[in-house]
């Protein structure tokens, strides 16, 4: 696909406007739909508390620094989509709740049916983020784009988010409030910055198809339900269902005596043809995701 996340061409090709292309493009007509309305409702509310440019950095900021994780740490996989941008702009949205809950929550600020709505809102907020975390455990959902996108739209949230004077509710500390207004700018700006340098250095120093922490893919994919044997899982985490095979016939019995499986990490494992294993072809071929798993993966 054109302009779609591939970590091998970034990082050999040096396509590295691929990072920016992908939060654009959409794997279909539900997917953009979806998107497109879960970027109006949260992101009509961030551009009224941050102003459009603003929240057109936490936007973009949030998306690229998601890819770049996606990048790391999925290389095998193709994305598309503007999710990391979406979970950035909720990333900002708790950035804003947490620096005003002094106002959100006031008594004398906000009646008590008020201060319910605010905390409605950040109960959807919270259960949208575990929903979505929880969904991004399935097989196709890019969890690292979602999480990490949302880290970062919340300290660019921190940087750019419009603070009410805390002698507004009677603090007179004026340098101290300047100082932690200033610490939390700061920190904010710093920390995504140096995020997003730190991960661009480690996927352009890999290959764009090596993944540095195999077991960190966890984080996006479990095999499910974990307390069944890892033969009858609901949906598989690995690449064993493009595991390849060939056979060698035993030509005075017409019958297969040996296969030899290409391992999805590119390696191959030679295995003597059981006698309770089918011996047609297309038998054999709907083993091959148990045997790679059985002496691929072991």
């Amino acid at each position: 696909m054109i302009g779609d996340l591939s970590p091998y061409l970034i990082v050999q090709e040096s396509e590295i406007w691929r990072l920016v292309s992908t939060m654009v493009l959409h794997a279909g007509l539900i997917h953009y739909l979806l998107n497109m309305f879960a970027l109006w409702y949260v992101g009509k509310a961030i551009e009224q508390i941050h102003g459009f440019f603003p929240s057109l950095v936490i936007f973009v900021v949030s998306a690229v620094g998601g890819t770049i994780l996606s990048a790391i740490f999925l290389p095998e996989y193709i994305t598309v989509g503007a999710s990391g941008g979406i979970f950035g702009l909720i990333g900002a949205c708790i950035s804003d709740i947490v620096l005003n809950w002094n106002l959100l929550f006031n008594e004398f600020v906000n009646e008590r049916g008020a201060r319910l709505s605010h905390a409605k809102v950040l109960i959807v907020l919270l259960f949208d983020i575990i929903i979505n975390s929880l969904i991004g455990l399935t097989p196709f959902v890019d969890n690292f784009t979602h999480l990490g996108g949302m880290i970062l739209g919340f300290l660019c949230g921190l940087s750019t988010i419009q603070l009410v004077s805390p002698r507004f509710f009677g603090d007179e500390r004026q340098y101290f409030n300047r100082f932690k207004l200033l610490f939390f700018r700061s920190f904010g700006l710093i920390v995504s910055m140096a995020g997003i340098i730190a991960s661009s250095i480690v996927l352009f120093s890999g290959d764009g198809e090596t993944n540095p922490c195999t077991s960190c893919t966890a984080l996006s994919c479990i095999a499910f339900p974990p307390w069944t044997d890892k033969n009858d899982k609901w949906w598989y985490c690995d690449d064993c269902s493009h595991a390849t095979a060939e056979g060698t016939v035993d030509t005075s019995t017409g019958k297969f005596v040996e296969l030899s499986i290409g391992c999805p990490n590119g390696s191959s494992e030679i295995l003597q043809v059981d006698e309770s294993w089918p011996q047609d072809e297309l038998g054999l071929e709907g083993m091959l995701p148990t045997l790679c798993r059985e002496h691929c993966l072991s």
